[in-house]
């Protein structure tokens, strides 16, 4: 498999269109029209997508959260309509100013992943040390 070519990539990339189609154009409150989402991240095991926006400056991003958050379900089953899931991800929303876009929890940078098993095979092997000289 291509590293970088992730179902939760190809998920994400969808939920971000679906989502960003919903708010422009069939959002309860006009106000969520003028959102921006930025990004959104699906975990690997695909229960919880990251949905990263940003507003206007000068705009009460507290007030647009509040919204999102009261129109979560409706968005979720928006979703599950034009998405062909077995399960739909759980929403969050984030604010991409605030948020920084880090890992799910369990999950690792790939830079990580790659140094991780050395670094534990390291730790656990005392041929490693000897040959080392420690």
């Amino acid at each position: 498999m291509k590293p970088g070519y992730r179902r939760a990539d190809r998920v994400s990339s969808e939920i971000h269109e679906v989502i960003a189609l919903l708010l422009s154009r069939f959002a309860p409150e006009p106000s969520l029209g003028r959102l921006t989402i930025t990004s959104v991240a699906v975990s690997d095991d695909l229960k919880v997508a990251r949905v990263f926006y940003s507003v206007f400056p000068g705009e009460s991003p507290e007030l647009y959260h509040l919204a999102l958050l009261r129109y979560r379900g409706l968005i979720r089953k928006e979703l599950g309509r034009m998405i062909r899931l077995k399960t739909i991800p759980s929403i969050e929303f984030l604010r991409a100013d605030l948020a920084g876009s880090g890992p799910f929890p369990g999950e690792l940078p790939e830079d990580e992943k790659k140094e991780s098993p050395q670094k534990t095979i390291r730790e656990r092997s005392s041929l490693m040390d000897e040959l080392e000289g420690k």
